[in-house]
């Protein structure tokens, strides 16, 4: 996959549908979506669950508009934190990760006035944790109670550190 043709693009109606094909099962909506998103979901439900109307959110788009990630960013603990990370199911294992979260950083440290990035990961998806390692993500201790804590894994990194990476 050529990394250096990706753009990063505000999320739109017509990207729903196609990413609510990525999600086959409830087990991968609650690893993606957190506990309280609706599965089975429709349309209309998984827009709201989703929030890609509130919450900045952007797809990763190849050659020709093809839709190969989404993420979304907020302000978190100062941080920017980024959630809802996901590569289409045909374009895992190719770089396009490190690539969404190069480019959401940068985006959301930006529009936050922040050189920190923050990101849950469930403690059991591996793939996901070795990744956010590499980029260089630390686990560190959450600050407060928080529903599910104990089911994920709270990471930080430097925004610096993510943009200096090589992709």
């Amino acid at each position: 996959m050529e990394t250096h043709r990706l753009q990063l693009a505000a999320c739109t109606q017509e990207h729903i549908p196609v990413l609510m094909k990525w999600i086959q099962s409830e087990t991968q909506c609650r690893e993606w979506g957190g506990p309280f998103f609706r599965y089975p979901f429709d349309t209309q439900s998984f827009a709201e669950d989703c929030s890609w109307q509130k919450l900045p959110s952007f797809v990763l788009q190849g050659v020709a508009g093809k839709l190969l990630a989404f993420g979304q960013f907020y302000r978190r603990l100062e941080r920017c934190h980024l959630g809802r990370l996901i590569v289409a199911p045909e374009a895992r294992g190719c770089g396009i990760g490190k690539s969404l979260i190069r480019l959401l950083a940068k985006q959301g440290c930006n529009a936050l006035a922040t050189d920190q990035c923050s990101l849950f990961v469930l403690k059991n998806n591996r793939p996901a944790q070795a990744l956010y390692e590499k980029i260089g993500f630390q686990r560190r201790d959450y600050p407060e109670p928080f529903e599910g804590l104990e089911l994920c894994h709270f990471m930080t990194a430097s925004a610096k550190e993510i943009l200096e990476m090589e992709i």
